[in-house]
Parts: C-alpha cells; sequence; structure tokens
C-alpha cells in the first residue's frame, strides 16, 4: 500500500464468519476489476482485517477517485449489506479492543456512557474509521483512548 494512496474504512458491526468473507472478498474483487474514475482504471487493493474491518485503497498517483467512483464503492458497500448485514455505512458503530483483544462494537451513545462512567481504561485501543491514507492508516488507525478521536468524552 503507497503511503499517499486514498483509503476507505468499511466496519462490519459483527465478526465475520469464514465463509462471509471469502465470499465478500470475491464480491470485491469482482468490483475492483472494473473500478474506474471517468474511464480511467483505479489502481486498488483490499484486506479484510480482523473478520471485520474491509480496507479498499486505491493509488491516486495513478488515477484520483471521483465522486462516480465513490458512488459505486458505496453501492459496492450496500450490496454487500444486503447480502450480508453488517451497517457498513453506519458510522455510529465504535470498535475497541478489550483486554484480552478482542475487537467488541458498541454504539456511540453507549460508548460515550462507557467512556464517561470509566469503563474504559485509558489506554483502550480505539479503532478510528476516519483515516483516509496509508499514512494516517499506519498512524491511526488503532489508538489508545486518550491519544484517539474519543478522547474528547474523557471527562
Amino acid at each position: 500500500m503507497e503511503e499517499n494512496s486514498k483509503l476507505w474504512i468499511f466496519q462490519s458491526r459483527r465478526i465475520l464468519t469464514e465463509q462471509e468473507e471469502q465470499n465478500i472478498a470475491e464480491m470485491i474483487e469482482t468490483f475492483l476489476q472494473s473500478w474506474a474514475a471517468h474511464g480511467k482504471e483505479m489502481k486498488s487493493d483490499y484486506k479484510i482485517l480482523n473478520h471485520k474491518f474491509i480496507v479498499i485503497t486505491a493509488d491516486e498517483n495513478h488515477t484520483k477517485a471521483t465522486g462516480c467512483s465513490m458512488d459505486s464503492l458505496n453501492r459496492l458497500a450496500r450490496d454487500i449489506n444486503a447480502e450480508y448485514d453488517l451497517d457498513l455505512l453506519n458510522r455510529l458503530w465504535i470498535s475497541y479492543e478489550t483486554a484480552e483483544k478482542d475487537i467488541k462494537t458498541i454504539l456511540l451513545n453507549e460508548f460515550k456512557q462507557s467512556v464517561k462512567n470509566g469503563l474504559f481504561d485509558l489506554n483502550t485501543i480505539i479503532y478510528n474509521l476516519s483515516v483516509s491514507s496509508a499514512k494516517e492508516f499506519n498512524e491511526k488507525f488503532k489508538q489508545p483512548l486518550h491519544q484517539s478521536w474519543a478522547k474528547i468524552y474523557l471527562n
């Protein structure tokens, strides 16, 4: 993944089964083979991380993503949702790591209340879905609560 590649993260509200992951991978591969921006092929790739996060990258040195290419990517996410009920486009789901290194996902309101109630350690790992480049992904996708976007909920 090129450091300045454009990046999108779609988070499942639940862990994917092995079969779901295989089927989703096939859907993504088929999509990426024809993904284009204004008729120009998008040089792109994907990964499914932790049986939960779908990460799509596009090398913008090759072709810049456009509104139409973004629309088609979101359509892919909606198609995957229709098939597997994963809530991929809902940004109100927040993922974090437990002390046992499991990844849990809860709704934002529950997350905020849990932080305010002190149920999370300052070093609890929080996942940041707003990163938009490979560089940001490497630096900010996983951060301790006290350094993450969610630190605003600390008392």
